[in-house]
Order: structure tokens, then C-alpha cells, then sequence
């Protein structure tokens, strides 16, 4: 058979193409949303695509499986296990429910389909058997990473702890499955390093059985009841907000082409940015935002971190203006397409940007300070608001600082104190850049933590360790 692996760095996202040399047919796995990336892989294969699944209901990304099936003809496979997304009804048989054990035949590729469940109830694997029928690889999707295991809580209701736990059995259950498997079966999976979907997925591309029996902690405590569930359920990060939105987008099915938006100059980008219909955001380097910016403006660079910030401080209905080089365009809105944002006002370069008028731009600034200002404002009233994970908190945090990961804010506000000025950090202060131009959108008094946490510890200041008062532990 023919594998293509096609990865997203920006959101750590895997997808697999596999296609049977002889017919050239192919069938897509966990394809993205801006589905031209897959079918220029497929062109340069000489590859059919005539079917397309989905191991599960996404929440880091919206899927292109609805637009595969509509517009390109595949025919689409989706889990029985639980509600069909509501998308499906509009496509009468060109979709088939498929479950544990049923069996997908891509011309002379056979896939046989594993009911993996614990990350969400529908989670699909998917086993690549060679002629004898031995598998050959597992495409995991996000029920088993390198190093790492699919995350129990996003499936589950929030604060619900009886879902959560039972999320977290059938994980362990579905583990136990492999157990028989032997080593040299390859694990291609959903996701790489950087995904919020596992708790600290590594770095490799793919593995293989005999490594994960090696390295896979979680994978190792599937044989004893109480490690494996403290393994799975401490720790977990906050998810990042736009997660709800894109699960919700996933059970419509978006639809709708790539289109990249008009320039603006600046006088145009101005006007545009003064309907409150619209939001900019900005992604210039967090130097150039605090020396000028407009009112309300999101400031998120084209980073890691990027995805995070856009997609959980933008709100239902707001159209987006960007800020940033030519060259960039189409790495953001790719980045915001494929998580739910795709209506564009219009964008222009920082160099366009710097010829609007210095009155125009939010008179008051983000400031800057030092850990000896920081220290001095606290200790007259001011409030720190930590914008870490819930683990880089517990481990050590300024005193009585505020939880607020920094891609959770739009849940947190109400925690926050609107009567005295806020002090946000994190690790270095890029975290808390950001947090700070939503905080500012919002109302709040805010200034930032030049450095972030590590200044602050250097110098010897205090700093207080456990986990927030809402939590036992991280």
C-alpha cells in the first residue's frame, strides 16, 4: 500500500493518506478542514480519493470530511458508536457507520476498523493488515500517541467526575487490547508534541509498538487499576476555549472554500477596524503591538501560541481583520479556517499599519515592568493572575495569584477582580502578552510581567507552591 503522512505544525495535527498502487484508490484519514493540501498530495501520488473517515468527533480542528463527501466524491465513514453529527442527514448514502471489527476495502488495501474509546465514546482506530491479515500499522488517531495517551475529559461533560472516570476505564480497556499485538506494529498517530489532546505527547512522528511498551507510562499502567487512573487524570491542562466551538462546528460540518481576504490600506483598515462588527488581530511581535495598537485589538503572533489565542479570544460573529506581512497571510488564515474562523473583513502589512494616525491607537498602552515594580505594586494591592498551566502553577507561583490560563480567560473573567490593576504572567511573558491585550480589550487594568515567573524567582522573591483553591491537585 501507499501511506502519505500530511502534518499541520501549527496545530500539531496529523493526517494519513493511503492508497492501494494498483487501482489508485485512496482513502483520507483525519483530514482538515482546507482540504486542498490533502488532494494536492494525492495528485502528486496518483491517487483517487474515494473515501475519507474520521476517528472521532475533533475538538482541536474542524474536519473536511463534510466537504470531501459533498464536493469531491468520497464516500465518508464515521463511528456507530454514538449520535451521528447532525451534517450527515444531508448527504443520504454517500456516508456508512462502521464499528469494532468491520472491515474497509480501498481497492487491495484492507482496513479494519478498532472501537478504541476513552478520549471520546465514538474513538476510532484504524489497522492496516497486509495479505496474510496480520496488522501492519494502527492509525490511533487520538487514542494513542508517541509517549502518550488520548486525554479522558475532553469526551466528557465538565465537572462531571462520574463520565470522566468511566472515560478513563474504557481508555484503559481499549489499551488492554493491544496487549496481544505484536512489537513491530507501527502506531501512526493523530497527533505530535505540542497538542493539547494529550497531556505531553513526544516528539517522534510515528512509533511503534515496542517503543510505546518502553517509554509509554500511561500504556505500562494499563495492567493496574489505580496507577493507570492517576496516570490519565492528574495533571490533565486546561483545554483551550475554542474547543467547545469547533466540536459544535464538527457535529454541523463546515463547509465553505479557503479564500484568502483583500488588502486594506490604511485608512480602509482604520475605518474597518472602528465597527465593532469586526476585531483585529494583530501579528506583529509583541514589541511593535505595545508601541502602538488599536482599540480591542487581539494580539496574537504567528506562533506556537497562535491557534490559542485567536481562536479562544474571538467571540460568535466577530469578523476578523489581520495585521501582518504578505508573506504570512496565508499561514493565519489557513491556521484560523481550520479552527472555525473563516470570515475576513480584510488585513494589511505593519508597514501599512504604521501610517495610522497615533491619536487613532488605544490611548492608554500595555505596560511593561520588572519583578522589583511588580513587587511593589502587589504589595500596595495590585493582583498577580497566572496564566500558566494548572502543572507550572502547582510546581510554583507568585503569591496569591490568580488561575487563569491564558487560553481559558473568556471562561474566567467573573474570577477576576475588575477594582485594582492585574499583573499577568507566565513562563517568559509571551503567554501573558496576549492574555494581556484580551484583558485590556475587557476593561481590565493590566500590565505585564517582563520575563515572566523566572525574574521573579531569581531575585528571591517569594513564591508560594500547590495547586488552585478550586483544585486538590494539578
Amino acid at each position: 500500500m501507499l501511506l502519505r503522512r500530511i502534518h499541520d505544525e501549527s496545530l500539531s495535527q496529523a493526517a494519513y493518506l493511503v492508497g492501494c498502487p494498483v487501482s489508485r484508490d485512496a482513502i483520507v484519514f483525519d483530514c482538515a478542514r482546507d482540504v486542498d493540501r490533502v488532494l494536492k498530495v494525492a495528485e502528486q501520488a496518483r491517487l483517487r480519493i474515494v473515501a475519507a473517515a474520521d476517528t472521532h468527533l475533533h475538538a482541536d480542528f474542524v474536519s473536511g470530511l463534510r466537504q470531501l463527501v459533498e464536493r469531491h466524491g468520497a464516500h465518508g465513514y464515521l463511528s456507530r458508536e454514538g449520535t451521528a453529527p447532525a451534517w450527515v442527514q444531508s448527504c443520504p448514502g454517500r456516508t456508512t457507520s462502521v464499528g469494532d471489527g468491520d472491515e474497509l476495502r480501498i481497492g487491495g488495501v484492507v482496513v479494519r476498523v478498532l472501537h478504541t474509546p476513552g478520549h471520546t465514546r465514538e474513538s476510532l482506530s484504524f489497522e492496516l493488515v497486509d495479505a496474510t491479515g496480520a496488522v501492519r500499522a494502527i492509525l490511533t488517531g487520538d487514542f494513542l500517541f508517541a509517549g502518550e495517551v488520548g486525554r479522558p475529559d475532553l469526551g466528557a461533560r465538565s465537572g462531571d467526575r462520574k463520565e470522566l472516570e468511566r472515560n478513563a476505564r474504557e481508555l484503559q480497556q481499549a489499551l488492554r487490547r493491544l496487549a496481544d499485538m505484536p512489537d513491530d506494529v507501527r502506531i501512526l498517530p493523530g497527533h505530535t508534541a505540542g497538542s493539547l489532546c494529550g497531556r505531553s505527547i513526544c516528539a517522534l512522528p510515528q512509533s511503534s509498538l515496542r517503543i510505546e511498551r518502553q517509554i509509554n507510562g500511561s500504556l505500562r499502567a494499563a495492567g493496574d487499576d489505580g496507577a493507570f487512573m492517576d496516570k490519565v487524570l492528574r495533571g490533565l491542562p486546561d483545554p483551550p476555549a475554542y474547543f467547545v466551538r469547533v466540536k459544535r462546528r464538527n457535529i454541523d460540518g463546515a463547509s465553505g472554500e479557503l479564500r484568502l481576504p483583500d488588502r486594506l490600506d490604511a485608512e480602509r483598515f482604520m475605518h474597518a477596524a472602528a465597527d465593532p462588527a469586526n476585531v483585529v488581530i494583530d501579528c506583529r511581535a509583541w514589541s511593535r503591538f505595545c508601541e502602538g495598537f488599536l482599540p480591542g485589538s487581539i494580539s496574537a503572533p504567528l506562533d506556537g501560541h497562535f491557534a490559542n489565542a485567536a481562536g479562544s479570544y474571538l467571540e460568535q460573529g466577530d469578523a476578523v481583520l489581520l495585521v501582518c506581512e504578505e508573506r504570512e497571510l496565508e499561514k493565519a488564515v489557513r491556521i484560523l479556517f481550520r479552527i472555525g474562523i473563516d470570515d475576513f473583513t480584510g488585513w494589511t502589512t505593519p508597514n501599512e499599519f504604521d501610517a495610522i494616525p497615533e491619536d487613532v491607537f488605544d490611548a492608554d498602552g500595555i505596560e511593561e515592568i520588572g519583578a522589583v515594580e511588580a513587587h511593589r505594586r502587589w504589595s500596595v494591592g495590585a493582583a498577580f493572575i497566572d496564566v500558566r498551566l494548572c502543572g507550572e502553577y502547582e510546581a510554583g507561583h507568585l503569591p496569591d495569584a490568580i488561575f487563569a490560563p491564558f487560553s481559558q480567560l473568556p471562561h474566567r473573567l467573573g474570577d477576576l477582580p475588575n477594582d485594582r490593576e492585574l499583573i499577568a504572567y507566565c513562563r517568559s511573558g509571551s503567554r501573558s502578552a496576549r492574555a494581556c491585550a484580551y484583558l485590556k480589550r475587557h476593561g481590565y487594568r493590566v500590565s505585564n510581567l517582563r520575563g515572566g515567573f523566572w525574574p521573579w524567582a531569581g531575585r528571591g522573591l517569594p513564591v508560594m507552591c500547590g495547586a488552585p483553591a478550586d483544585r486538590a491537585h494539578c
